[in-house]
This record gives C-alpha cells, structure tokens and sequence, in this order.
C-alpha cells in the first residue's frame, strides 16, 4: 500500500502479509487532499509501480495492482521494454481507476497522456477503469477483487475496434474438464474507452461464444452492467470440455480501445515460467523471451494428480492470431509430462519461434504490438499465460538460415534428425509430426510423427 502523487516525500510501499492489518492501515490512511502535489505535477505512479516490480523478496508471480488515480504521469512517460518483460511475463495484473472529470481535466493537458495507462492495461491483461465518483465505481473496483484477483483468466484479447458493425473472430474458448458439472462458470469483465475523449461507452456490445449455428452461447451486454463507468460485467455458463470461437459485435464507436477478459474459478494454484533451449527442464528461468531462445514455457501445477490429463496449448499474437508457424498449437500427452521433487507436475511446453513484431497490427493496442497470450488447459485447471517477445539476441547458426513459406527457420538437410530454429537445437518434423520435450528416455526435444510416418524427422512415408 502506497499514496502517491504526494508533496514532499515520497510515501515508501508498505507491505502486509495478512489482509487485516492491511484492510485496517487502509482504512486510517485515505487519500488526503491536504497532501497532494500541486497539480501542476503530472502522476508519479510509474515510478511506484517501478519500485514495487524491483522490490527483493517479494512475490511478482500472479500479482495484483490497483491504482486509484487523479492525475495522468507526463507525456513522454511509460515503462521501459525491462519493466514490460517482468510485468507480462510475471503475470502482473495492474488496473488504472480514474474519474470521469479527472480523465476529461486531464485529457485537456497536452502535456499528459493516458496511452501509457491504456499500454499497461493492456500488457498486463487489466482494465483501464473510468466512472462517476462514488457507488458504481466502488462496485467494479469489488467486482475486480472478486474476479481478477481470486480467478484465473481464459480468454484475453486487447484491441482497437475498427471491425464496424460486422461481426469478428477474437479469440477461442477451450473450456476444461470437469468431473462434477456438466457447466463451467465464467465471468466476462470488458472495459471500452473511446480516443476522442468521451470516456463513459453506453452502448452495447454483444459476444458469442460459437460451436455450430445450432449450439452457441449469446451474451447480450446491451447498455452498461455498470452505468456511469466505461466497465461491463456479466456470468455465464458454458459446457465443460468444449471449445467455442468467441464472436464480437457491438455498437461502440468506430477506434474504440475494447479490452475482454474472461475468468473462471482458479482450480490449484500455479507457478509459470520460461525456460531455455539449453535448459529445457526448466532449472534456470528466462528473464526474457526473444526470437532465438522462443517461448519454452514451463507450467508447474500444485497438485499430482493433473499427471492423469493432457495439455492444450495455443499461442496468439496481439492481434489475437494464431501464428502459422510451427508449435502455435500444441498437446502435451500425459507420456511427457515430468514431476519435480515435490512431485508437481510440469507440463514442458516446445519453444515457440515468435516474431517480435507480428505480420498484422492494424487491431494492436499501441505499445503491445510485442505481446503473445498462451492459452493453457490441463484437466479441470486453465489459465492465460502471457509474455513479450523481444528482438532475438545472438548470431543465427550459418547453417540454419533458410526460412519456409511459414516463417520458420530450418537448417541445412544434410543429416538426421533434421534441425530448425535460428540456433538449430529443435528437430524439424517436416509438418509430417510435432516436438515433444521426451524426459523419460532421450531428455530431449524429439519428433513424434502422424499416423503413416516415422522416422528422426518424420522423413519416411
């Protein structure tokens, strides 16, 4: 807990590890008019954020930060790439709240911008909140804490709207298992803020959750859940084990900045990290992801009996596009799925190869153009998983510069298994299989062919 924006000195963060004593300090320290700077000065959040992302011994991992704001930081301030890395890859979830009359005063200044705010909402897979003073902005903030905070997020999706009145793909929907229901909850949290200053949306939006003419699920938003706010909120129902396209249509305006969130109830708890290529098991952790290591992710999941599922993984860019690429799409069978001492089960998931700067980006969020999501589901258990994909650092193998009709990167065919990837250290399956990190024999990245194939590359026919 924090108040920022302050005269003088700077507050420090202060740091509770029960929500009592941190419920009653927030109780007997408000927000005080009398110690604000003077308003001239543009918000320091930034720099609180940035020490609270650089404290030692404290847990980033699936945090949560609310801001509760007055005033935009300066024009020409945001986070650095650094900051971005640890806050999406650390599933740092932070939520700007701000009055409609303080974002209409400061919209007004040229010297203050809320792009950063809107960034950060955006690679955090938050909401930038903006509403009247008073009940209904103090329900969405309860609404937050009930959901972001206690929930695990399943679809994410941040974009400008630019589709007009037509209907859009934005995303798809693998609902997990479920051994005792035949419906799984989930909670639809949207926030819409428009560019030309307008900060509170009353028209309607209207998602789709889409198998087949005959079996969807329509979610009518109409006018605001939340009026006087520019948040929208609702609950449904959808049946365990499928998968839905999610459809988006609405009456916003046309660059309307939409962001969709959708959770369900945290199963176990999780720890998410990314892994090397000289480390596939996952011992040393990747502070970064960039074009030559990929995104080899690890999840660890908190209980052993989720060895007896599967994994569904699928990576999107910002544009909410599965890339054609290999890997974008990926089961982990059971066979692969390894155990720490602690016998948690880790799920490794292949490197993908990403592109730091996706084909299409018409539809981006400025600032988030380097962000993926990684949908994730294993048994009963789903999550996103997110991060940023930074230029590649290193030298690409001489023998490994040749590039096919997909964007991939493959070394020269001179010997098996054949090789791909900038540095050359995943096997090539010539599109005739899939990798698979093997633990229990080879303890290393291995071809698995289709059904007809076989072979080191799935050369053989």
């Amino acid at each position: 807990m924090v108040r920022f924006d302050t005269s003088g000195v700077q507050d420090n963060i202060t740091y509770f590890d029960d929500i009592d004593p941190f419920y009653t300090a927030l109780q007997n320290n408000p927000p005080n008019p009398s110690l604000a700077a003077d308003s001239s000065k543009p918000s320091n959040a930034f720099s609180i954020v940035s020490s609270f992302l650089t404290a030692s011994g404290r847990p980033l991992e699936s945090s949560m930060v609310v801001l509760l704001m007055n005033r935009f930081p300066s024009a020409n301030i945001d986070f650095t790439s650094d900051e971005y890395d640890i806050i999406t890859n650390n599933n740092v979830k932070i939520f700007p709240i701000i009055s409609d009359t303080s974002f209409s005063q400061q919209l007004s200044m040229s010297s203050r911008s809320s792009q950063a705010l809107t960034a950060l909402s955006a690679n955090s897979n938050s909401h930038f909140i903006i509403g009247k003073n008073g009940y209904q902005l103090a329900e969405v903030f309860r609404t937050l804490m009930r959901t972001a905070y206690l929930d695990s997020l399943a679809v994410t999706r941040s974009f400008i709207n630019n589709y007009g009145f037509g209907e859009a793909t934005i995303g798809k929907l693998r609902v997990p298992h479920s051994e005792t229901a035949s419906y799984i909850n989930f909670t639809i949290t949207i926030s819409a803020q428009t560019l030309q200053g307008s900060s509170i949306n009353t028209k309607g939006i209207l998602l789709t959750f889409y198998q087949s003419p005959t079996s969807k699920v329509e979610v009518d938003f109409g006018s605001m859940s939340f009026s006087n706010t520019n948040f929208y909120y609702k609950t449904i129902q959808l049946k365990e084990s499928n998968t839905y396209q999610v459809l988006f249509n609405s009456l916003l305006d046309l660059g309307t900045v939409t962001m969709i969130r959708v959770w369900t109830d945290s199963a176990l708890y999780h720890y998410g990290s990314y892994a090397s290529l000289d480390d596939p098991m996952g011992g040393n952790t990747l502070s970064k992801v960039d074009e030559y290591q990929g995104a080899a992710l690890r999840m660890k999941l908190m209980n052993d009996c989720y060895t007896s599922h599967a994994a569904y993984v699928l990576f999107t860019d910002c544009a909410g596009n599965v890339s054609v690429k290999y890997d974008s799409s990926q089961t982990i069978p059971i066979d692969y799925i390894f155990a720490d001492e602690g016998s948690f089960p880790h799920y490794p998931i292949v490197p993908f190869f990403c592109d730091s700067k996706p084909t299409s980006t018409n539809t981006c969020i400025p600032g988030s153009e380097s962000k993926y999501d990684i949908q994730f589901v294993a048994g009963e258990f789903t999550v996103i998983r997110s991060f940023q994909c930074r230029p590649g650092v290193g030298q690409i193998n001489p023998n490994c510069k040749n590039i096919d009709s997909n964007g991939n990167y493959y070394c020269n065919r001179d010997k098996l298994p054949y090789m791909r990837g900038p540095t050359g250290q995943v096997p090539d399956c010539l599109g005739h299989g899939h990798v698979e990190y093997d633990f229990g024999f080879a303890e290393a990245y291995i071809c698995v062919c289709d059904d007809g194939y076989s072979g080191d590359s799935c050369e053989k026919h």
